[in-house]
């Protein structure tokens, strides 16, 4: 039973979690016939609220809870989709819940943290789709009573304008409405550039596989001619033997060396498109905004960039032409066939239809599966991206054990779901030998009866027969080539849904880019949230003149970090303006903007390169002299030259070979060479020790100099060049003021000073 489509393609939903396999069976249990799970999404907390797992499975017909309820096993129920009248999700302190209405009851079926949210704001879009294809069609206005109001609806687009399905958590693409049927043209577009020796090899193929029937003929000949002549027909003899045998060499020289030649070519067709499209891919994930990395994991992104673009290279390559290829085989062998005994051809096409009926099955009941392994490989990607980089905390901490179970857990994931899949192919490939077999029995069955009814030849009997063998090769790679269709579409949906993703923060048409910049920055009734729900920033309002330094303090969440994030248009505020020199933010261009702004962060971030690489990033044209300058700045150039290789030293992966110092030192010498408008510092010297503080206080004494500077700080003594302080406190501007005229306030500042003061004290004490 499969809901219908609005677009009259299939695709795998993309809510559905891997369910336990002790759970499977007995959820299945509910299922009718062709009943098939459409949603399967499982919980952090269980129903009293304490962290477990529970499971939601929604199909076309029915909507299951599997709760543990205190139990050792799940307690599953089920509520026809027909009963339910309203889906709703509900707010809460700390977590979520999911509630459906029937006509005489109330029912929570999930309950959920806030980390989940978003996956369940999908699945209820999905789940809200299935129930309106078991209901009638109302009209609009009947259907709109039934919908339920999400909390989510500040959000700016969560369903598809198309289909009504819910739009991805990870995306802003309905991965239901990609064309998949355009995904082959839009694939082969990436070969264009490559058309000319993509025809010569295609043309080399067509002769290949055309030369490639000729061996039958030839089989036919030697023992019609030679081996076993009709009665009445003489045999040519040895001279005829040999001429026959030395015609096979030469046919088989010939579509060796010209298959490999059309090999290589295509190689090189498929190198160049995995290239670039690889490269198109890179490129736009760099146009992309924080939040579509704030959606993904490291490891599934690295994942579409190398598993997936490698199975699109390999089928654009030998996939495309081995169809095209293994289509011309069958032409040229049928009409063989057909021109020496069509009775004989036609029962021997008796098979064909049962492999491409196995085949489609086999391709809907497998297609889910790939979609999950990848999932779960994207998974081990994600592990190993998180805890290599940070293996100083997992061996700081003794935690290699905990690291390996979790590694070993999500294998173990990988190695289940890998042998349901084996169980399919290893039935395939059996399934598919016994149905080539049955064409070989009917062809001695009826082929033999004609040869002993002298209806036919002894020669042609062994060219039908390897014709057979052959026939079936093709129609078997056709069948496997469905698989790595499969393959293939899946990794490009996965592509595909990158290269469509919008930016959230684009440039708009009229944007503009400036020539100068002073440097104020005016906040006018700003308001900001991540989740919609609650609101980081709220009607912030407040000028910056041109040079002036600005001290951001607050409590830790008070809304800094949210602040500056604002400033460089790493998000859009949800209400109000930001101007910058009169402009607004949104309408200057974008590299105009950050080029005008410098940031030195908190951990600061350095590439795996050299010093002088990671000084110079900010200004790629840099020479030598201009970085060395930058260094002496910032107070780095006497460690750096200390070091064995100097401005050439290698600082290893996110830095690791420096200590926090040097790397919050070199960050600055970054910022010096941008040489910005705008300077951002965010708790630029909170990690480091007394001595290194003072050395990184004087470079950004430098560094400020004639600048509009924003500085984020808990020690509020990094704040004493700052002209004015603003103080937030949930999400709203406290106070603003120097430092004199806040203390006299007595306010939130005064007691943060107080708090920063006493503790001093208890430290040298």
């Amino acid at each position: 039973m499969n809901a219908p489509s609005n677009n009259g393609s299939e695709s795998d939903p993309p809510l559905i979690d891997q369910i336990p396999l002790e759970l499977e069976p007995r959820i299945k249990e509910f299922f009718g016939n062709g009943e098939e799970i459409k949603v399967a999404v499982s919980t952090d907390l269980l129903e009293n609220g304490n962290y477990g797992q529970d499971w939601l499975i929604a199909t076309v017909d029915q909507l299951i809870m599997a709760r543990l309820n205190g139990m050792p096993e799940h307690d599953l129920h089920a509520i026809p989709l027909k009963d339910i009248e309203t889906l709703d999700i509900q707010a809460l302190h700390g977590n979520n819940v999911m509630k459906v209405r029937t006509h005489d009851r109330g029912i929570e079926v999930a309950r959920y943290s806030k980390t989940a949210a978003e996956k369940f704001f999908s699945a209820k879009s999905e789940i809200d789709f299935l129930v309106r294809q078991t209901q009638p069609k109302d009209s609009d206005e009947t259907e709109g009573k039934k919908r339920s109001k999400s909390s989510h609806a500040g959000r700016k687009k969560t369903k598809c304008d198309q289909c009504g399905r819910a739009i991805p958590h990870w995306t802003d693409v309905c991965t239901y409405c990609i064309e998949k049927r355009k995904l082959i043209f839009r694939l082969l577009a990436y070969a264009l550039p490559h058309w000319k020796i993509s025809i010569g090899a295609f043309v080399i193929m067509v002769f290949v596989r055309a030369v490639s029937v000729y061996p039958g003929i030839l089989n036919k000949r030697l023992f019609d001619e030679v081996l076993a002549p009709p009665a009445g027909v003489e045999s040519s003899g040895f001279s005829g033997l040999v001429a026959i045998v030395l015609m096979m060499i030469g046919v088989n020289v010939f579509t060796t060396s010209f298959s490999t030649i059309r090999s290589y070519v295509m190689a090189i067709v498929g190198q160049g498109v995995k290239h670039q499209l690889r490269t198109e891919a890179y490129q736009h994930l760099n146009r992309l905004s924080i939040s579509f990395y704030q959606k993904r994991d490291t490891g599934n992104i690295m994942s579409r960039l190398t598993n997936d673009v490698g199975r699109l290279e390999d089928f654009i390559a030998y996939g495309l032409q081995d169809m095209v290829g293994d289509i011309l085989m069958l032409v040229f062998m049928f009409s063989v066939m057909v021109y020496h005994n069509w009775q004989l051809t036609l029962l021997s096409m008796i098979p064909i239809p049962l492999i491409i009926v196995f085949t489609v099955y086999f391709g809907k009941k497998v297609k889910k599966i790939y979609h999950i392994v990848w999932k779960q490989i994207s998974g081990i990607s994600t592990i190993l991206a998180s805890v290599i980089p940070g293996v100083r905390v997992v061996k700081a901490f003794g935690r290699e054990e905990y690291e390996t179970d979790r590694f070993v857990d999500q294998s173990q994931r990988v190695l289940e779901t890998g042998l349901r899949s084996a169980r399919w192919e290893s039935v395939y490939g059996p399934t598919m030998g016994f149905i080539t077999f049955s064409g070989t029995i009917i062809i001695w069955f009826a082929g033999g009866g004609q040869l002993l009814n002298g209806d036919l030849t002894t020669g042609e009997l062994i060219m039908f027969m390897g014709y057979m063998m052959q026939l079936l090769g093709p129609v078997r790679m056709l069948s496997g080539l469905n698989r790595r269709f499969l393959r293939a579409a899946t990794s490009a949906e996965r592509v595909f849904e990158i290269l469509d993703t919008p930016p959230d923060i684009a440039d708009s048409k009229n944007s503009v880019k400036l020539k100068e910049v002073s440097g104020e920055i005016e906040f006018r009734n700003v308001s900001f949230s991540y989740d919609s729900e609650q609101d980081a920033l709220n009607d912030v309002s407040f000028i910056v003149q041109p040079g002036e330094m600005i001290g951001l303090a607050g409590h830790s969440g008070a809304g800094k970090s949210t602040l500056i994030n604002l400033i460089t248009r790493f998000y859009d505020p949800t209400g109000g303006d930001i101007l910058l020199d009169g402009h607004n933010l949104g309408d200057i261009q974008l590299d105009s903007l950050r080029d005008r702004i410098g940031v030195v962060l908190q951990d600061p971030f350095l590439f795996n390169g050299t010093v002088a690489e990671n000084i110079g990033y900010s200004k790629l044209n840099a020479t030598r002299t201009e970085i060395i300058a930058a260094a002496k700045a910032a107070n780095a150039h006497d460690f750096v030259v200390n070091f064995a290789d100097g401005y050439d030293t290698i600082v290893g992966e996110r830095g690791a070979r420096v200590s926090g110092g040097e790397r919050q030192r070199i960050s600055i010498a970054r910022a010096i060479l941008k040489n910005p408008q705008i300077l951002i510092l965010d708790e630029a010297t909170s990690s480091v020790d007394t001595e290194t503080e003072s050395k990184i206080q004087e470079a950004l004494e430098r560094l400020i100099q004639g600048r509009t500077v924003f500085a984020i700080a808990h020690r509020l003594s990094t704040l004493k060049y700052s002209n004015r302080l603003l103080i937030l406190k949930d999400g709203k501007v406290d106070e603003i003021g120097t430092h004199e005229e806040l203390v006299a306030k007595d306010g939130t500042y005064a007691s943060l000073c107080r708090k920063q003061t006493d503790l001093s004290k208890i430290r040298a004490w």
